[in-house]
C-alpha cells in the first residue's frame, strides 16, 4: 500500500532578531503534527526556515557594519540550534537565499507573468519598513503604521504589480468550498469581509533596495518580500518538477501566525491560481503570547528566550506548556510561574508520580516484573475501557486542539492515579488477594505504556524514558496505543525520577527598578568633600541622592541630565544625609561617566534586552554589585551581553571609557 503523505509547514521566520517563543510556539506544533501523522505511519515532510531579504534586513546590516549576507548568516544557526534545543524534527531548513529558492521564484514570475497577471506601474504609498507592507492614508492610525505603531514612509517608485484584485471572486468560491482552509473558524469571516469589500493589485517589486531576488522581468528591479517569501513551500520540493513537489502538494496544513494571515490566505492562493498550481488544504492562524499582559517587544524588554527556558526546565516541559497552557488559536499569556506550576502539577504529581508508585509497587511486590495474569484478566481491567482514547485524540489532532488533546491524556492518567487510590494495592498484598493485585498493578503498568505512546508526539524524550524504565523500545507507532501489549513477566528498569519539582528561576538583574532621573538640582554635601546631595526627577515625584561623583562633574554639567538611576535601592545615610537610590556611572579606575538616557521623559524604564522587569521592593548595595553591568568598546552599556535599553533609546555612557569598566 502506498503510504498516506502529510506535508506541515511553518512560516518561513524573519531574521531580524533571534529566535523568541512566538517561534517556538509555531514550530513545536508543527513539530507535534508532524510526530502525530509519522506515529500513524504517513510518510510526513515538515518544512521550516528563515525568511532573508528585503529592505529591513539591508538596513539592519548596514546599521551593524555587515553586508546583508554576512548579517543573515550569523542569525540563521540561532534558529536552527533553538529548534534542536526544542527536539523539533523538520525534514528541510529552507532559506530564502537558497540558490534553488532564488531558481524557483524567478521561474514562479515567468508563469505568473505569462498567464497576463504582471503589469508595470507608478508605486505611491505609506510603507513600514518593520512590517515591510503598504498601507493606504486611510488605513494609518494617527499617521503611523496600523499594525506596530511606528513611523512609516510615503514611497513613490517605478513597481510591477501582480493582479490580485482579478481573483476576488474566484477566492470568495473557493473559500466557499472549501470551509477548513480558512482555520481557525473565528478568523474566518474577517477575511471574506475583507475580500469581499475589493481587492487591489500588488506591488512586487523594488527598485530603491537591493538585496532581494533579482526580478527576471526587469534587473534594475528586486523581487517584493511575499512574492520572494511564499513560494518556499513549493521551491522547498524542487517545484516545478522536483519528485518531492509530486509527492507531497498540496500542503496540508501552513501553520503561520495571525498578523501574516492575509499574505497566506489571499495573496498566496491568488498567486497560486495564476500559476495554475493546486491551493493548499488548510492554513491555521494561530494567536500572539503576551508576557504577563503585555505585548511582546524587544522595545519593552520582554521577549523569551526558549533557549533558556529549555535550559531551565528542560525542552519536554516548555513543549508540553506552550500547547497546553492555551487553546491553539487563541491568543494566551506567558509567564514563567505558570509553566513552574504546569510542570509541578502536571508532570512531576500526575505522570511522574504515576510511574514512581507503579514501579515501586511492581518492585515491591512482584519483584520488579510485569505480573503473569491471563488474557481474559488483561482484557477484563477497569483501566481499559479508560485507556480507550485514541479516536476521541485523532479527531482533537486534526483539529489542531492541542490543549484539548493533552487534556485527553490527562484525564485518563488522573483516573489512573485515582484508581491507585481507590484500589489501594498495599491493602491487597495485606489481604493475600493476590490475583487481584497482580491485575491492578498490570493495569497501571500497561496503562503507563499506553500513556508514553500518546504523549510521545509531544513530549518525545520523557515518552522514551518512561518506555525505557517499561524495557520497551522508544520507537513506538499508534498501534501501539492498543490495550494489552505489555507482555507479563517482563523485567522492568525503574530509573530517575521523570520530573523534579520546578522552583521559579530568577535572573537578579530583573530585580533591578532602574529608570530615567533627571537631575533637577546639584548642591554640595555640607560634610563631605566627595558627595554631591542631587534632587532627581522622575515623572511626578522627586527623590534625593547622595552621590559620589563630585570629583569627575562639576554642578553646572550635571543640571538638566537625564541618568539611569536606580529606585529600588534600599535608602542609605552619608554623613547624616539620607539618600533614596543611586544614580548610574561607569568607572574604569581612571575615569568615571554617568549613563545617559537624554532622549527620555523621566521615570521610563531601563531594562536589558531579553530580559524581563520583576523589581523587587528593595535590593542591598552588596546585591547590586554582584550583578556584572559594564560598558563595551564602544560606550553601550551591557548585561551579560545583553544590553541596556528603553524603549527609543540604547544606554550608553556620556563620555569615554576604557572597555570593561565596571557600572556602579
Amino acid at each position: 500500500m502506498v503510504k498516506k503523505k502529510f506535508y506541515i509547514t511553518t512560516p518561513i521566520y524573519y531574521v531580524n532578531a533571534p529566535p523568541h517563543i512566538g517561534h517556538a510556539y509555531c514550530t513545536t506544533a508543527a513539530d507535534v503534527l508532524a510526530r502525530w501523522h509519522r506515529l500513524k505511519g504517513e510518510d510526513v515532510f515538515f518544512l521550516t526556515g528563515t525568511d532573508e531579504h528585503g529592505e529591513k534586513v539591508q538596513e539592519a546590516a548596514k546599521r551593524g557594519g555587515k553586508t546583508p549576507k554576512e548579517f543573515v548568516d550569523a542569525l540563521v544557526p540561532k534558529f536552527k540550534d533553538t529548534w534542536q534545543n526544542l527536539n523539533i524534527t523538520n525534514n528541510k531548513f529552507i532559506r530564502t537565499t537558497d540558490t534553488e529558492h532564488e531558481k524557483g521564484v524567478i521561474e514562479f514570475i515567468k508563469k505568473v507573468n505569462k498567464a497576463g497577471d504582471i503589469y508595470k506601474g507608478m508605486y505611491e504609498g505609506w510603507y513600514c519598513v518593520p512590517d515591510e507592507t503598504f498601507f493606504t492614508e486611510l488605513q494609518l492610525v494617527n499617521g503611523k503604521c496600523p499594525v506596530c505603531g511606528r513611523d512609516v514612509k510615503k514611497v513613490k517608485e517605478d513597481s510591477y504589480f501582480f493582479r490580485l484584485s482579478k481573483y476576488q471572486k474566484p477566492l470568495l468560491e473557493f473559500y466557499k468550498k472549501n470551509p477548513e482552509f480558512l482555520s481557525p473558524a473565528h478568523r474566518a469571516q474577517e477575511i471574506i469581509n475583507r475580500v469581499e469589500g475589493g481587492l487591489h493589485d500588488l506591488s512586487i517589486t523594488r527598485a530603491s533596495f537591493n538585496w532581494g531576488i533579482p526580478f527576471p522581468l526587469d534587473k534594475k528591479h528586486v523581487t517584493y518580500v511575499w512574492f520572494d517569501a511564499l513560494p518556499n513551500y513549493i521551491t522547498a520540493l524542487g517545484w516545478p518538477k522536483g519528485k518531492d513537489f509530486k509527492k507531497f502538494w498540496p500542503a496540508d496544513v501552513h501553520l503561520i501566525g495571525k498578523e501574516i494571515n492575509w499574505f497566506h490566505t489571499v495573496i498566496w492562493p491568488a498567486m497560486l491560481m495564476s500559476a495554475k498550481i493546486k491551493l493548499p488544504k488548510k492554513v491555521f492562524a494561530h494567536g500572539w503570547w503576551t508576557v504577563e499582559g503585555e505585548k511582546m517587544g524587544k522595545s519593552r524588554g520582554n521577549v523569551v528566550d526558549p533557549n533558556v527556558l529549555v535550559q531551565n526546565y528542560g525542552a519536554d516541559a516548555v513543549r508540553y506548556f506552550l500547547l497546553r497552557e492555551v487553546p491553539f488559536g487563541m491568543d494566551g499569556d506567558f509567564s514563567e510561574a505558570a509553566l513552574v506550576a504546569r510542570i509541578n502539577s502536571d508532570l512531576a504529581d500526575d505522570l511522574g508520580n504515576l510511574l514512581m508508585r507503579t514501579l515501586a509497587m511492581t518492585e515491591k511486590y512482584f519483584e520488579g516484573k510485569v505480573p503473569e495474569i491471563s488474557k481474559k484478566e488483561i482484557n477484563a481491567s477497569e483501566l481499559r475501557k479508560q485507556a480507550d482514547i485514541l479516536d476521541a485524540l485523532d479527531s482533537k489532532m486534526d483539529s489542531l486542539e492541542f490543549s484539548e488533546a493533552l487534556q485527553l491524556i490527562w484525564n485518563f492518567v488522573r483516573h489512573c492515579n485515582k484508581y491507585i487510590a481507590d484500589v489501594k494495592p498495599w491493602e491487597l498484598q495485606k489481604q493475600g488477594k493476590k490475583k487481584e493485585l497482580a491485575v491492578a498493578i498490570y493495569g497501571l503498568l500497561e496503562s503507563l505504556r499506553i500513556a508514553a505512546v500518546l504523549v510521545s508526539p509531544f513530549m518525545p524524550s520523557k515518552s522514551a524514558e518512561i518506555l525505557s524504565q517499561l524495557s520497551l523500545p522508544g520507537k513506538v507507532s499508534i498501534k501501539d496505543a492498543k490495550w494489552g501489549m505489555l507482555k507479563p513477566g517482563t523485567k522492568i528498569a525503574k530509573g530517575d525520577i521523570l520530573f523534579k519539582k520546578a522552583e521559579l528561576k530568577q535572573d537578579p538583574f530583573e530585580k533591578l527598578d532602574l529608570r530615567v532621573a533627571k537631575i533637577a538640582d546639584v548642591k554640595e554635601h555640607p560634610d563631605a568633600d566627595r558627595l554631591y546631595i542631587l534632587q532627581v526627577e522622575l515623572g511626578g515625584s522627586r527623590r534625593q541622592i547622595v552621590s559620589g561623583i563630585r570629583e569627575y562633574y562639576k554642578k553646572e554639567e550635571l543640571v538638566g541630565k537625564k541618568a539611569v538611576f536606580i529606585c529600588n535601592l534600599k535608602p542609605a545615610k552619608f554623613r547624616g544625609i539620607e539618600s533614596q537610590g543611586m544614580i548610574l556611572a561607569a568607572d574604569d579606575g581612571k575615569n568615571l561617566s554617568i549613563l545617559l538616557a537624554q532622549n527620555s521623559e523621566p521615570g521610563t524604564s531601563v531594562f536589558a534586552e531579553g530580559i524581563s522587569r520583576k523589581p523587587a521592593a528593595q535590593i542591598t548595595f552588596d546585591e547590586f554589585q554582584n550583578i556584572q553591568i559594564i560598558v563595551d568598546k564602544d560606550g553601550f552599556v551591557k548585561y551579560n551581553g545583553k544590553k541596556l535599553r528603553i524603549q527609543s533609546e540604547e544606554i550608553r555612557t556620556e563620555r569615554k571609557v576604557n572597555e570593561g569598566a565596571r557600572v556602579r
